[in-house]
């Protein structure tokens, strides 16, 4: 009767409505009719104006109290045996099963093959082949739901849980926390590819980004992370001023702190930067303006950042310039074939946007991109505004003197660093994301 459930993309998956729309079409049933039949007698037998009989004193009726009594209770009956059932097929682990291990944290799930394969917000796994997720957690309780797959399961610290099943359909499913786990619970998220087995095999045994890793020195890794993790984005590497202090011959400087002691720039500093940025905030530079990293980076990727700081000792500028001209003019290339919404894209990882500004509807240190053009709002000086081409371009050249109400004024200028066309360009991209 109400077929209001997600895609049915698992083998058991039907079997689960089967009990869920089974309990919901009964107890509609049963309300309409218990709570019309007491309406409707309600109505009936209303007592009216001139009429003085008194009601009949009923003493009972065996028959229809065997009935009420007998009919729930066989319908219980059978929820518990269909429950039971389903859930234990739902439980239960094919010895073929693929197993993959899933850690939750703050706010991200991790995955890991057999093979040592690791990926981060996003499972691969084959149609018409048994899987076990095998759940943990690093901090507090999360919960693995996948509604497509009709699974879920709490991720608990200091054990480990599983959710079992077949995928029967290729497609591309969501990923779930449903257990509140702080302020990035709404943020949780990862895609669950299920891919033919064939083209399984070649995405598991295919190593070449563990090679690149591999191949890569600690600084050169950290320059990627700098890129990656939005980094460029408040800290420079020629000495100017953003939101936080450049990188530029940080390591080894001693740095006056806002509560007017001084710390020395060295490993176990940045370190502590980078996990807890409220720790020790620079004198001159506002706090509660850096996220919080810990939980996002490896210990690994931690020493890779600071490989890559140590190397910012004045000579990397004259380092970048040895470009050679073909690869210059290979990259305008690849751009120039590009449509402008996917150059836009690009600058918005490139110049690190990402750090502050989300894609999904998050809140992190400015608004979403998620359904911002067209969007109106209120700034912090209490006039409102329309985020159309011109608000955009305007916020990227002078972002300080029109701060959404709600935010802190955190984002540097772009001016001198993008041009008309770049800027064009984000727009576009920023239309796309609705």
């Amino acid at each position: 009767m109400f077929n209001y459930l997600p895609e049915q993309a698992s083998e058991f998956a039907y079997k689960v409505d089967r009990v869920n729309q089974f309990i919901t079409n009964t107890s509609v049933f049963f309300i309409v009719l218990i709570c019309g039949a007491m309406l409707y007698f309600a109505f009936r037998y209303r007592k009216r104006p001139g009429e003085t009989d008194e009601t009949p004193r009923i003493e009972g009726n065996n028959y229809l109290e065997v009935v009420w009594t007998a009919v729930p209770a066989i319908i219980s009956i059978y929820v518990m045996y269909i429950g039971i059932v389903t859930f234990r097929e739902m439980r239960t682990v094919e010895p073929d099963a693929l197993e993959v291990n899933v850690t939750a944290q703050k706010w991200k799930w991790d995955f890991e093959y057999q093979n040592g394969k690791k990926t981060t917000a996003e499972a691969t796994i084959p149609v018409d082949k048994p899987v076990k997720f095998i759940l943990a957690s690093r901090d507090v309780i999360h919960s693995f739901f996948v509604p497509a797959m009709r699974v879920k399961m709490d991720a608990v610290p200091g054990m480990y849980t599983y959710v079992t099943f077949k995928p029967i359909k290729t497609g591309t499913y969501n990923i779930f926390c449903t257990e509140y786990c702080g302020t990035g619970h709404s943020a949780m998220l990862a895609k669950l590819r299920v891919v033919s087995e064939a083209e399984f095999e070649r995405w598991l045994n295919d190593n070449s980004e563990e090679l690149l890793k591999a191949q890569m020195s600690p600084a050169e890794r950290g320059e990627n992370l700098y890129n990656k993790s939005g980094c460029v984005a408040c800290h420079s590497l020629d000495g100017s001023r953003r939101v936080g202090p450049s990188f530029l011959k940080l390591f080894g400087k001693k740095e006056a702190l806002a509560d007017g002691s001084e710390v020395t720039a060295d490993e176990n500093y940045i370190k502590e930067s980078i996990l807890n940025p409220n720790a020790k905030v620079v004198k001159g530079f506002p706090p509660n303006q850096m996220p919080a990293f810990e939980g996002q980076l490896t210990d690994d990727d931690i020493s890779a950042l600071i490989a890559f700081i140590k190397a910012q000792d004045g000579t990397r500028k004259a380092e970048e310039k040895k470009e050679s001209k073909p690869q210059a003019e290979e990259k305008k290339v690849d751009l120039a074939s590009l449509s402008p919404a996917e150059r836009g894209k690009l600058l918005f990882q490139e110049m690190g946007c990402n750090a502050c500004h989300s894609l999904d509807g998050s809140r992190l240190v400015g608004p979403s991109f998620k359904g911002l053009f067209g969007r109106n709002g209120k700034l912090t000086d209490g006039s409102s505004y329309t985020a159309d081409e011109k608000y955009i371009k305007h916020s990227i050249l002078e972002p300080t003197s029109q701060v959404v109400e709600g935010y802190p004024p955190a984002m540097p200028t772009f001016k001198g660093r993008l041009n008309d066309s770049q800027i064009n360009d984000l727009i576009e991209f920023i239309k796309t994301l609705k």
